[in-house]
């Protein structure tokens, strides 16, 4: 324990001491709780700076290759998986066999944003699955209704209509960014808060939504006999049994099998010499089951086509989901959705060179235009960062050297002490066990290995609840042996104030570094490592309360036990005879005898 002017340790100071730590780690727990809950939410952009920009919708005037076009989205569909599927195998044969590049963050909606859009989230806003506003952005639906198309979807998951919701009156759009699309499809909501104050469309004349085993087959093929000429089919239950399983599972393999069975059920609606079908998927799987990272098995998704308008035997060059839309498009004879960052995949197309040449053209002005734009948001959104930064990097200092001060001038009252052995045992316990419990199992800081398709703080608190555990049980060990209140109450105060010091740090500095509005998404690790220093932050706050509750516990158990306090009562009499010289005291107590 230190000595000099420090005093000894008191149980006024003690107590004063850990009702301040008390009161510091609550506010702490809740301000890192909140942040990491937020912290998702924080990613999104509502209404990008492309979605507040007219679309540059260019018509090349190419001929209509297809008399419809069957997008089928097969959700968490892994390229490898796609090889054994005797459907889409024989679709591979007669037409294009290739793979596409799905669009950090590997997420559903990000993605299926990307793929009827052709923008990718960094410019979207739509940058995770918690994304809950409908997305103005341009959409192949759009299109396909402004060339006078039919356009239906069929899905087994909800939120693909409800993602590309419109207003019925189009001056209307912008109050788009009120409506919760996750309240509207809760179970039992608010009815007030449910409901939007004005009247919404779907982008699609037909949209089904049919979750049940079969239902999505039935729904397709209904739309296709009603005359769909753009038909999007989203087949959910391969995603479903990666995140249960894992893909490398006998649950995912049937799942797959399964969705096989669906592609040729609705291909066989279709006459593949005057109509075309295109495979991708959104996202790939991890062998354990997760997405979101930027592993190769899942940012590698299947890119297969066959039918009119199709090259037998061609492969996509560096193809992208984003270059999705302007392909379908193509197929089509309409223009490319008009915010889009894609471009056409003319090498995969029969058509005549003034059709890829017209094509080429359009898509080089459209991005000319839309590239502008991101890249204006980008230059005007890094200054504000830049800014905030600033000002939360000094918030963040200041508040350290409040809080360092605070805990030596409590240190020099008796409320904190030190000590060497109780420090380096009591204040790593809660980490050395929250980031083992994450490695052992096989969190590599990717949000791909987090299988649930939970909040990422949320998934990762559960990790730390028995670092809480174990950081209770090793205070209470090293504590156990100190023989009174104070001494007991200031050492742990001591590893406390350590430990939240340690862990508020580089939550302040992550959150400093780090404000909204997010220009980009951070890396795959940083994705993992902000929420999990904020959920650091709130379970050691947390344990830290339980360890001080324990030392609280123990002392008025001692307090109130008989034995305990005649035990005391004996001490103080001995120190009382040491004092006043008395012999009687014994030999352990006694002053020494006085020099002859």
């Amino acid at each position: 324990m230190a000595r000099g002017p420090n005093r000894p340790a008191t149980t006024l100071w003690a107590v004063a001491a850990a009702l301040a730590i008390v009161v510091i780690g609550a506010i702490g727990a809740v301000r890192a709780a909140v942040t990491g809950a937020d912290f998702m939410f924080d990613l999104e952009e509502p209404r990008s700076a492309l979605a507040r920009a007219e679309p540059r919708v260019l018509d090349p005037g190419t001929p209509r290759l297809a008399r419809r076009v069957v997008l089928i989205i097969v959700d968490g569909l892994r390229a490898d998986a796609s090889q054994t599927m005797p459907t889409v195998a024989r679709l591979r044969t007669a037409g294009v066999s290739g793979t596409a590049t799905s669009h950090y963050p590997s997420w559903s909606r990000p993605n299926y944003v990307s793929i009827l859009t052709g923008v990718p989230p960094q410019a979207s806003g739509v940058r995770t699955n918690r994304h809950y506003t409908p997305v103005v952005l341009d959409t192949l639906m759009d299109r396909a209704r402004a060339a006078g198309l039919r356009v239906a979807s069929a899905s087994d998951n909800s939120p693909l209509p409800v993602l590309f919701l419109r207003p019925v009156d189009p001056a209307r759009l912008a109050e788009l960014e009120g409506v919760d699309i996750d309240l509207m499809l809760a179970a039992d909501p608010d009815e007030e808060r449910r409901m939007p104050a004005f009247e919404l469309r779907s982008a699609f004349d037909d949209s089904r939504y049919a979750p049940w085993p079969g239902g999505v087959v039935g729904a397709a093929r209904a739309q296709l006999a009603d005359g769909a000429e753009l038909a999007v089919v989203l087949i959910g239950a391969v995603d479903d049994a990666g995140h249960a399983e894992g893909a490398d599972s006998p649950a995912y393999r049937r799942a797959v099998a399964q969705a096989d069975l669906a592609i040729a059920a609705i291909v066989a609606a279709l006459d593949l010499t005057q109509d075309a079908v295109v495979v991708v998927a959104d996202h790939g799987h991890t062998d354990s089951g997760g997405h979101g990272g930027t592993e190769p098995e899942v940012m590698t998704v299947p890119l297969v086509a066959a039918g009119a308008g199709i090259q037998v035997g061609a492969t996509p060059q560096a193809a992208r989901l984003i270059d999705v839309a302007p392909t379908v498009a193509t197929l089509l004879g309409m223009p490319a959705p008009g915010h889009g960052l894609g471009r056409t995949l003319t090498e995969l197309l029969a058509a005549p060179a003034a059709t890829a040449t017209a094509r080429a053209q359009a898509d080089r002005t459209r991005l000319a235009h839309t590239e502008a734009i991101v890249a204006a948001s980008r230059r005007q959104t890094v200054g504000r960062v830049l800014a905030r930064r600033g000002l939360r990097l000094a918030a963040a200092g200041a508040v350290a050297v409040i809080l360092i001060g605070g805990a030596l001038w409590l240190r020099r009252r008796g409320g904190l002490a030190f000590d060497a052995r109780t420090a380096v045992l009591g204040v790593p316990a809660f980490f050395v066990v929250y980031y083992l419990m994450l490695a052992a199992l096989g969190q590599r800081f990717s949000p791909s290995f987090l299988p649930a398709r939970g909040h990422i703080a949320f998934e990762l608190a559960k990790y730390g609840v028995l670092g809480v555990v174990a950081h209770v049980a090793v205070g209470w060990l090293v504590l156990r042996r100190r023989k009174t209140l104070a001494e007991r109450l200031a050492l742990a105060n001591g590893n406390a104030a350590v430990g939240l010091l340690f862990t508020m740090t580089p939550a302040m500095l992550l959150w400093a570094w780090f404000p909204p509005p997010y220009v980009e998404v951070p890396g795959p690790r940083m994705l993992v490592i902000i929420p999990a220093v904020q959920v650091a932050v709130a379970l050691y706050a947390i344990a830290v309360l339980l360890a001080l509750a324990v030392e609280v516990i123990v002392f008025f158990a001692r307090a109130l036990d008989p034995a305990a306090r005649l035990v005391r009562l004996e001490r103080a009499a001995a120190r009382a005879r040491h004092q006043l010289g008395d012999p009687g005291a014994g030999p352990a107590s006694s002053p020494p005898p006085p020099a002859p």
